[in-house]
């Protein structure tokens, strides 16, 4: 009997993996055509105008010739009134099927952006081709022409072009990298608002331009440091005409404005994000100006020392919110003739340093506050933890009290390393000024 019972478990067995190990949905690579990236716009009649950048496998896998770059991708443009509609259209043409594995970005114009993103990120979400680690982009412009003129230019594969380009706010500070799972996640979420990657295309064709264009952005302080501006003005001329600068900010599922690099630095800051990146500020000495009567400036190399403090109290029915930001960095430049590598020179530097970010991180906030309307840095988070009950926070409606949000910032910025050079000594002292 014993016997019998176990060669009815082993036909069993090898009947469930006869049936069930089956590979019906199975497709060859080569029989697959690889989306590189997808753009939606606004079409006409409710319609979607939808791009698709393709990756050619023979182009990527042996290298185009100097010169002809774009012949590693294609583009087609679809109109139908759902994405997947359209890439069922796209599927007709072509000799391949469409395939989403290996899409690194997703990028939506700010027309379609403003009028609300969630059917979009809801199909990314449910449909499996799609992974977490996408990017999403907002394009100032046109989605399809933002495709169009990207042209990888140090990458053979355009895959690995956006991934690497999308991933620099680590180094960088003026993005944020913002991907599917992450964008989903904080647009369904009581206590935080979502953020995307901000994408444009360039308009400077020479570098005569950019002395007009410096002059548009300088502030009311008469300067332009890197970083004050978004991706449509930035002071660059490059082959490949695309430019990622900035965060886009959405309350719910539409778009409500935008931040600079420069703030959105301050946004990583806040949210604990802040990978090493390079910092410019103004020389802390009075007058420090050079022969010419402009403005000396040191470059600090700044990272997060700790992750932040977010604490949040109720007061007068008010929410006050107390950030506690920790930094820590190294002098890579200093233009003018101070020395500020050690002693009271260091410990004036970190003083000034810390007073001066955190002048930026209140206007940032403020900005969210007042301009936006939009908690985009977690605050909520520490509100929702004081709530016993699920339904005390959804009466809360943390929504419309960060509106009345008063902010209280503290910033430490502790300088560890001067570089290579140990104290700086002006060449005026050791030979006299040269007249």
């Amino acid at each position: 009997m014993i016997i019998r019972m176990k060669t009815i478990l082993i036909f069993l067995i090898i009947i469930s993996m006869i049936f069930l190990s089956g590979c019906f949905d199975a497709f060859e690579p080569d029989e697959l055509a690889y989306v590189v990236a997808l753009g939606l716009d606004d079409g006409a009649d409710g319609n979607l105008i939808i791009t698709l950048l393709l990756a050619v496998p023979i182009a990527v896998g042996v290298g185009p010739e100097p010169g002809e770059i774009e012949n590693a991708t294609n583009i087609i443009t679809v109109a139908a009134p759902t994405i997947l509609g359209g890439i069922n259209i796209v599927n007709s043409l072509i000799s391949k099927r469409i395939n989403f594995t290996h899409a690194k970005l997703i990028v939506i114009s700010k027309e379609l952006a403003e009028q609300g993103v969630e059917r979009f990120i809801n199909t990314f979400a449910r449909f499996r081709e799609f992974r977490p680690d996408t990017h999403i982009g907002i394009t100032r412009g046109s989605a399809e022409e933002f495709l169009k003129e990207s042209k990888p230019v140090l990458e053979f594969n355009p895959s690995k072009h956006f991934e690497l380009i999308m991933e620099s706010f680590e180094y960088t500070g003026f993005s944020n990298g913002s991907t599917i799972a992450e964008f989903y996640c904080r647009m369904e979420c009581t206590c935080n608002e979502a953020v995307a990657i901000l994408l444009d295309i360039s308009q400077i064709e020479d570098s005569k331009d950019l002395t007009e264009v410096m002059y548009n952005l300088k502030n009311s302080e008469g300067e332009v440091l890197e970083g004050d501006y978004t991706a449509t003005d930035m002071p660059i001329v490059y082959e490949n005409k695309v430019r990622q600068m900035g965060t886009a900010v959405f309350k719910a599922d539409k778009m409500v404005g935008e931040l600079t690099g420069r703030e959105t630095f301050y946004y990583l800051m806040v949210s604990g994000k802040l990978g090493q990146a390079y910092y410019t500020l103004p020389d802390p000495g009075e007058g420090a100006k050079n022969i010419t009567g402009k403005r000396e400036y040191i470059t600090l190399r700044l990272g997060q020392a700790r992750k932040p403090e977010i604490n949040v109290k109720i007061k007068e029915n008010r929410p006050v919110v107390n950030v506690q930001v920790s930094l820590e960095g190294d002098i890579l430049s200093i233009t003018g003739n101070s020395d500020y590598s050690t002693g009271e020179g260091l410990k004036k530097l970190e003083n000034y340093a810390s007073g001066y970010v955190k002048e930026r991180v209140i206007s940032f906030l403020e900005k969210t506050r007042d301009e936006f309307k939009s908690d985009i840095c977690f605050i909520g988070k520490s509100v929702k933890k004081t709530f016993l009950l699920w339904d005390d926070w959804i009466n809360y409606n943390w929504a419309e009290e960060y509106e009345n949000a008063d902010f209280i910032v503290d910033v430490e910025v502790k300088i560890r390393r001067s570089g290579i050079m140990v104290k700086q000594v002006p060449a005026n002292q050791l030979k006299g000024d040269i007249r």
